[in-house]
Order: structure tokens, then sequence, then C-alpha cells
């Protein structure tokens, strides 16, 4: 996953690893998902289906493994206003860059200036 366009932020990345008992006591270094992530989910998802109460992770950690509730209001989040609008500004920049970059392939060298581009 790149991290330019997926960011599972401080709180994702907290409850992935408190959901899936990993890096328990160490600071949060990575706010994207890790094969060792996608390892742990698995194996939880499997034991889930399996039916055991519990399973070991490396350390030692014994976690539950149980269903979530999906209405059980730990499991909502909302988003920041600041959130969305730095959501929004970056659609908006993603079609400007996209249209610069046609409009610089279509016009002529000599003749191209910021204002020509992006149209101002």
């Amino acid at each position: 996953f790149k991290e330019k366009r997926y960011d599972l932020a401080r709180v994702g990345r907290y409850k992935v690893n408190k959901k899936l008992g990993l890096h328990a006591g160490e600071p949060i270094t990575s706010s994207t998902l890790t094969e060792e992530d996608v390892v742990a989910t698995i194996e939880y998802l499997v034991r889930l289906h399996e039916g055991q109460p519990t399973m070991t992770v490396p350390g030692g950690i014994e976690v539950p493994v149980e269903t979530d509730d999906i209405d059980h209001f730990g499991n909502r989040r909302l988003r920041t206003v600041g959130e969305l609008i730095q959501n929004q500004i970056r659609v908006g920049m993603s079609r400007m860059e996209r249209v610069v970059r046609e409009r610089m392939t279509t016009q002529d060298v000599e003749a191209i200036t910021p204002q020509t581009l992006i149209n101002i």
C-alpha cells in the first residue's frame, strides 16, 4: 500500500495492533498495513472460523479471538473537519495535476506559462 494514498493514522494503527496483539507497548512507527499485519489478520480469521477462543502471538501474548459488535460505538469513527477538507483538497490537487500534465504535452513549450497550465 502506498503511504501517499493510504493511511491508517495513529488511531487505526493502535486498533489494529490491539486487535491482533502486535507490537504491544512499542511506539507506533508505521501508519500503513504491513506484511505482518496481513499474516496476523489471516491467522486471526482462520482461528475465528475454527472457533478457537484465543491465539498466541509472538512474544507469548494470548489474544482473544471473537467477533466485533458492529453496533458498539467504540467501533465507530468520526472524521474531523480538517480530515474532510484534506481529502477534498487531495482530490482537487490530483485532478489539477492530471490536467496540467495533459496540457504540458499538448501546448507549445515556448508559450507555456503557469497561468495557461492551470487556467487562472
